[in-house]
């Protein structure tokens, strides 16, 4: 389908084609829909006639125009990236949790991912084997952004599991001795999909625990809670700074004509 075929299909004018696509990884996926919903205004919900989307949306932020998308997993993550990739959408920032694998990340800090490594399934689809795809800015860049320079970043390379629970201390050992620092489910796939359609990429992403450790989901702890909290409202600051900042900057969106040549 080409990008006419989507617009049709999803009853959008060429003119709602967002700048920028924020991805949120989790499993709650109409919680985080409705609270990033409420920073955008002009909200329009995207479904489809056969209700293959939900959970997504197009709002304004100022002058610019951003999607969202709660997703779960690599396959959630390489469609929507997918269908605005075709659409147009210039930037695309996956946030949502990680699990540490290096012996400094902390609950609470903020993982940026350099490179992210596919071990899900999807991202093969669109890169040649054995490559792990690019975020498009490092550390520097996101320190320059309006309270980055307040925020606790690690940056390392992701790996990028397809089944969380399968996850086992045999796993997580070989996967910091092959050098990542961080394991989530999403951004290997949305790297892979971004980089095939020709979008900036970035993963922002809080640390949720360092299974390595022995500090896994499971347990609870009400000061690493508040950490969780903390650090998620700020990754979501930093990406809305990021996006603000550079849709400004991106060249002017192609024609149809242009797009459909």
């Amino acid at each position: 389908m080409n990008q006419a075929d989507w617009l049709s299909w999803l009853e959008l004018d060429l003119e709602q084609v967002p700048q920028a696509l924020i991805l949120r990884g989790t499993r709650n996926l109409k919680r985080h829909y409705q609270a990033h919903r409420a920073h955008f205004a002009d909200v329009v919900e995207v479904g489809s006639p056969n209700g293959l989307f939900e959970d997504v949306f197009i709002g304004r932020r100022g002058a610019v125009r951003v999607a969202y998308a709660s997703v779960y997993g690599a396959p959630m993550a390489s469609e929507i990236t997918h269908v605005f990739g075709v659409l147009g959408t210039r930037l695309v920032v996956q946030t949502g949790c990680c699990g540490g694998l290096s012996d400094e990340l902390e609950t609470g800090d903020l993982f940026l991912a350099q490179k992210a490594h596919p071990g899900e399934g999807a991202a093969q689809y669109y890169q040649a084997e054995g490559r792990s795809p690019a975020a498009s800015w490092g550390m520097d860049h996101w320190r320059a952004l309006p309270g980055g320079g307040e925020a606790r970043f690690v940056t390392g390379h992701i790996y990028s599991t397809g089944a969380l629970l399968a996850e086992g201390d045999a796993e997580l050992s070989a996967w910091h001795a092959a050098g990542f620092s961080a394991v989530d489910m999403e951004t290997a796939a949305t790297f892979a999909v971004a980089e095939h359609f020709g979008m900036l990429r970035a993963s922002i992403l809080f640390v949720f625990d360092n299974p390595r450790r022995q500090d896994h989901m499971l347990l609870t702890d009400t000061a690493k809670d508040r950490r969780r909290a903390e650090a998620s409202d700020q990754m979501l600051a930093l990406t809305l700074a990021l996006v603000e900042q550079h849709c400004g900057q991106l060249p002017a969106k192609p024609t149809r004509r242009e797009r459909l040549s």
